[in-house]
């Protein structure tokens, strides 16, 4: 699959911007992490490694490729942190982007949580 390794007995996504390997996340199967690199792929105009249903479409097209890494990275982390508390881990093998996620990154400090250069368009 495109844009997935596996590296350090985990599965890893990362997909490449301007000659740049952006590494978007370290999840726990294959199908995750294709699916991790599948929002970016679309962020960034490529073809996914499968189809993303069209709701999650407008939802990410809202987002400037700043503001999809850091939500992107934040949900990973928060989902790592909840698995260590013992909470329930989310049933959807991708992070959901809900309307209130994203009034509050627009609303909010404008600062992003990666250094690198917007997509190819």
């Amino acid at each position: 699959m495109r844009g997935v390794y596996f590296k350090n007995m985990k599965w890893q996504a990362a997909i490449k911007v301007d000659k740049k390997q952006i590494h978007l996340g370290t999840v726990g199967s294959q199908e995750e992490a294709a699916r991790l690199y599948d929002r970016a792929a679309f962020m960034c105009g490529r073809e996914p490694n499968f189809e993303l249903p069209e709701e999650e479409k407008q939802e990410l097209s809202r987002f400037k490729w700043d503001e999809f890494l850091a939500y992107t990275r934040r949900s990973i982390t928060n989902k790592k942190y909840k698995q260590r508390l013992g909470v329930e881990p989310q049933k959807r093998s991708e992070p959901v982007i809900e309307n209130s996620d994203l009034d509050s990154k627009r609303g909010g400090d404008s600062s992003s949580a990666s250094e690198e250069v917007g997509p190819d368009t």
